[in-house]
């Protein structure tokens, strides 16, 4: 633990604790929370998951939490929210401590805040910049156009299709590395993997996390190219998201801000934009 000013950082490396020193925080803001959330909770239950997972309970002087930080190697820093001097000591802390971080994940304004702080003194440099739109769904989902089909929830028969399907995915957002088939079978087993089924035949997927603070977060939607342009996608992120909030669920997602369909389609379901998150990549100068 360090005492930086008026800020404490103290490092955590059980999931269980991160989740505790963290659950007024995700209940205060659970769409904000809910990549760590999916990703501390998957680590309580499948510990081998990432190698040396840490956490970073910031807190200023003797109060509680005010921003918990999750790293889980080789992905990048995640900073769920924006706590400017918070986030100013989670860097000065790292860079004393020799932590050697490939990226930040986070809001916009505290994804900047952190990179200030922490690449000149850390020797680093940013080498890539993605930004994310942050979206929820305040209103009943609703697809405004006809699509073919029909909504199936994936079971173990899907298993093969799914994995193929996560792999696609993974690399057209440029994270080959992700285990495509254990992810495909925590997935189904979870009965998370919905499937837009046309005369029987599966033509798009999507899958939602386990639900936190109310909030589940849809993401991998998925259409292979020789089915895209038919509105599968939409078709299925509507009826995924129909499912979740029949469930008594709040939906969350992100999108890739340089795709504007993407972005256009989940406004038109019915998905509010809350703000962006940026992704920055880091390498040596």
């Amino acid at each position: 633990m360090t005492d930086d000013g008026q800020w404490r950082v103290r490092k955590v490396t059980a999931p269980a604790d991160a989740q505790q020193a963290a659950s007024d925080l995700i209940a205060a803001n659970p769409v904000a929370y809910s990549v760590f959330s999916t990703v501390t909770d998957s680590l309580i239950r499948e510990p081998s998951r990432y190698v040396e997972p840490l956490w970073f309970v910031i807190s200023e002087g003797d109060g509680p939490p005010v921003l918990v930080a999750m790293q889980t190697p080789p992905h990048p820093l995640h900073v769920p929210t924006s706590v400017p001097g918070a986030v100013a000591a989670l860097a000065e802390h790292l860079v004393a401590a020799g932590v050697d971080l490939t990226g930040v994940n986070g809001p916009e304004e505290a994804a900047l805040k952190f990179a200030d702080h922490y690449l000149a003194a850390a020797g680093k440099q940013i080498t890539g910049r993605e930004g994310m739109g942050v979206y929820d769904l305040p209103v009943p989902a609703a697809l405004p156009w006809p699509v073919a089909g029909e909504h199936r929830t994936a079971d173990e028969s899907h298993l093969s299709l799914v994995s193929s399907w996560v792999k696609a995915f993974m690399y057209e957002i440029g994270n080959p590395t992700i285990d495509a088939e254990a992810t495909a079978r925590r997935q189904i087993t979870a009965g998370n993997v919905s499937l837009w089924v046309v005369d029987g035949r599966p033509v798009a997927m999507c899958w939602a996390s386990a639900p936190f603070g109310g909030v589940v977060r849809v993401s991998g939607v998925f259409t292979p190219r020789a089915e895209r342009g038919q509105g599968y996608a939409s078709a299925i992120v509507a009826a995924a998201s129909q499912r979740q909030q029949a469930q008594g669920n709040v939906c969350m997602l992100y999108t890739e801000l340089v795709n504007p369909t993407s972005n256009k389609i989940y406004r038109a379901l019915g998905y509010r934009h809350l703000g962006n998150d940026l992704r920055l990549k880091f390498s040596a100068r």
